[in-house]
């Protein structure tokens, strides 16, 4: 199977950059495009130059490996007690935290990279750091989804350069990724819940979660929106997702619950149970937040409130990939991580922490799903808001006029404004800088650009459309 568009793109661009002496950067691409594939064609690329692959879990590990193996591109495994012999290696398969043990042993006296490879680069940072310093000055191509951390830790000291991919909109929009419904749960009230390290500590997240009834919430609502569909349900902690998975039980969900201290067999038997629908619900504390590979899962149920941008959109990427019949991905939040972090398909600056784009949303009337509060029609549902527009605030129109003029491209210049091209122009950059006006063809009103250019015409005495 060939290359999608995207994944040859963003290769010549990385070559490109290498070529140029641009040679420390990071790929972001979203989960389920395809960052492995590029990652194993770039290192199938290098030819004879030794490579190192660093990986953080077992599971992206074994992907890994399995891609090389497609390429046909030989390669030495380093795992938990291995000591592989390095002399005819080219290209070496690690485990970060292996990895970082055997970088102070005589393993590497005789063998040093020409070019690291690092997935999920935002993770580890500390161990990839120490990784990068080892061998100071060989290029790197850092992987990731959402190149940000909670501990505001930057990575342009590892890897200055970002080559930006499609975002999860476009991706959708060309058929590379299902599209996403959204539905806000109820939630348990967070306010009495401790930070910890800058993210909601376990424990009293798992207390308010019982306290405030929403445990037997979940399978009612999954009743109600996601029936017979393969899901993934993230929870905070052992004893809820234990819980969870006993109530959906309960209501006839055959589900089933698993953490870190389940055997690796069981966990991989559990997920082929899912993947062969003998279980509708698998509920997990932190297993699969990357690295999970069951393109058939169609909804994913949020039960595990957090502070990080990255852990969110790792969660609800688990359910965007292509698979045959699936139409679409259904997220059950009962988190309000949408609400604080956007949902899923929101542009994002990436620059300022994953910010997301969108101004407002609200929740459509007939079916729930969120959608942008200036949409009037639910693409969803098709429901139809006939709210009158003067019940918006003036301060929410001018955030969603913002918000038009920021999504507008650079406007070509009209025919009429053919004598004042240059200030269109001109006039089109600072609106797209400052976010100003455009035109309201329902109200008459000229736009920041076309007033401008018009008043020029006016003083110049030329003549217009």
């Amino acid at each position: 199977m060939g290359n999608r568009p995207y994944q040859d793109k963003i290769i010549r661009v990385v070559e490109d950059m290498m070529y140029h002496g641009q040679r420390q950067l990071t790929i972001t691409l979203p989960t389920g495009a395809g960052k492995t594939r590029i990652a194993v064609q770039l290192i199938y690329k290098t030819g004879n130059r030794r490579t190192i692959t660093v990986l953080p879990s077992s599971e992206i590990f074994e992907q890994t490996c399995e891609k090389l193996d497609e390429y046909n591109v030989p390669y030495v495994r380093l795992e938990a007690g291995g000591r592989p012999d390095l002399s005819e290696c080219n290209n070496l398969v690690a485990m970060s935290q292996t990895l970082a043990r055997r970088k102070a042993t005589d393993m590497f006296d005789h063998w040093s990279p020409e070019v690291i490879v690092i997935d999920e680069i935002h993770k580890l940072i500390g161990q990839h750091r120490a990784i990068t310093q080892m061998w100071p000055g060989v290029p790197i191509i850092g992987m990731t989804a959402t190149p940000v951390r909670l501990d505001g830790q930057n990575l342009s000291d590892i890897t200055p350069f970002l080559v930006l991919g499609p975002t999860i909109k476009e991706l959708q929009r060309d058929g590379f990724l299902v599209p996403s419904i959204t539905y806000q749960g109820p939630a348990p009230d967070l306010r009495n819940v401790r930070v910890s390290k800058g993210d909601y500590e376990s424990k009293t997240l798992e207390a308010a979660y019982e306290a405030q009834g929403v445990i037997d919430i979940i399978p009612r609502w999954w009743l109600k929106k996601a029936k017979g569909r393969k899901t993934i349900c993230f929870t905070p902690g052992v004893d809820v997702s234990i819980k969870i998975a006993k109530a959906y039980n309960s209501y006839g969900i055959r589900a089933e619950h698993v953490d870190g201290n389940t055997k690796a067999e069981d966990r991989k038997a559990a997920l082929w149970r899912l993947e062969n629908h003998h279980i509708d619900v698998l509920c997990n504390v932190g297993l699969y937040i990357e690295g999970l590979d069951v393109p058939s899962i169609s909804c994913v149920t949020l039960a595990q409130p957090t502070k990080s941008v990255s852990r969110y959109m790792q969660e609800v990427g688990r359910g965007l990939r292509l698979s045959p019949g699936k139409k679409n991905l259904i997220i059950i939040d009962h988190t309000n991580n949408t609400l604080n972090h956007g949902r899923v398909e929101s542009d994002r600056d990436w620059q300022r922490g994953g910010r997301f784009l969108d101004v407002e949303m609200r929740t459509c009337r007939g079916c729930g799903a969120y959608t942008p509060a200036d949409d009037r029609i639910c693409l969803h549902c098709m429901w139809t808001d006939k709210a009158p527009s003067s019940r918006v605030s003036r301060v929410i129109q001018d955030r969603l006029e913002k918000r038009r003029s920021r999504m507008t491209k650079l406007r070509i210049c009209p025919s009429w404004a053919g004598a004042v091209r240059d200030l269109w122009y001109d006039c089109e950059r600072e609106r797209l800088r400052a976010a100003l006006a455009l035109p309201n063809k329902e109200l008459g009103v000229e736009g920041y650009t076309e007033n401008r250019c018009r008043k020029r015409l006016q003083q110049s005495g030329l003549n217009y459309g």
